[in-house]
């Protein structure tokens, strides 16, 4: 009853936070979807790495404020250390796809092979599913939308596996440079990690629905 009488007196107070878990993950979205362009591209001037440079930083800005506006709010959606932990959740995601930029970026592989464009690929889609997800919390009753993003982002993961264990498989049988191989590995362990923090987020999301549901 009290709690209900906190929300009509402060209406917009759960709208507030709302948003900033919104924004992070679509700032995640769009980091992503940058580095799959910046992958796929055949142009050789690549402005994307700079741009997702530019939105981890946002990234932490934006968690940073959600997590001062949890400390000044007089009320929140639900835990405030649930809160810190969903944002601190997906914002550990962008900085996974600032890692993934950087490599690629820094060492420079002789060829950009399927398998980084389709972990790549899939990082784009464990994203869109998260922001899906984090949309779906506002109304945290509505748990079969949730559970439906939880469960997509769990079977990208699961494939991202897949293509990771194989893409290193074929690299320690078919790439005679020993440099080179370092390089993909390095790369591909950067990517496939960024889709196990995806699948991490869910496991925050999992929990703040079990205590408020």
């Amino acid at each position: 009853m009290q709690q209900r009488l906190y929300r009509s007196a402060f209406p917009n107070a759960n709208d507030l936070f709302y948003n900033h878990f919104n924004h992070v993950a679509e700032n995640a979205v769009e980091m992503a979807k940058l580095l799959h362009e910046a992958i796929t591209s055949d142009d050789e001037q690549k402005p994307q790495y700079n741009a997702i440079n530019r939105l981890r930083a946002k990234s932490q800005e934006l968690t940073h404020r959600a997590s001062s506006d949890s400390g000044k709010s007089f009320i929140s959606p639900f835990d405030r250390g649930d809160m810190y932990s969903l944002v601190r959740a997906i914002d550990t995601v962008a900085g996974f796809i600032n890692i993934s930029s950087r490599r690629i970026n820094l060492y420079q592989p002789a060829s950009i092979t399927p398998p980084l464009k389709e972990l790549a690929g899939l990082i784009v889609e464990c994203c869109v599913e998260l922001e899906k997800c984090v949309h779906a919390i506002s109304d945290i009753k509505n748990t079969k939308a949730i559970t439906d993003c939880i469960n997509s982002v769990k079977a990208l993961e699961h494939y991202a596996d897949k293509v990771y264990n194989k893409a290193v498989a074929d690299l320690l049988t078919g790439e005679p440079n020993a440099i080179e191989l370092i390089k993909y590995n390095e790369i591909l362990h950067a990517l496939e990690t960024t889709t196990d923090k995806c699948e991490q987020v869910t496991t925050v999301i999992e929990s703040i629905v079990v205590k408020n549901s």
